[in-house]
């Protein structure tokens, strides 16, 4: 398995440990201050999961990264 997918396995896991825990805080029937803000930042980090999986998915600026491999091994690179 490469690096991606590896971490891209790990990120889905983090996701689930994420979603259980705020099925556990909706099933309380009220919240301390600490429990507010666990919340508040479990879905921060959901937030920043959305923003690093929108960033693999885009390509990268430099088409060498892309079109390198795919060069001609004749033509100046």
């Amino acid at each position: 398995m490469d690096y991606t997918s590896q971490h891209v396995a790990s990120l889905r896991q983090e996701i689930t440990d994420l979603q259980n825990l705020h099925v556990v805080y909706l099933q309380q029937g009220s919240h301390s201050p600490v429990e507010k803000t666990a919340s508040d930042e479990r879905a921060n980090r959901l937030l920043q999961i959305k923003v690093e999986l929108t960033k693999m998915r885009e390509r990268p600026n430099d088409p060498t990264v892309w079109w390198g491999k795919f060069r001609h091994t004749n033509r100046p690179v």
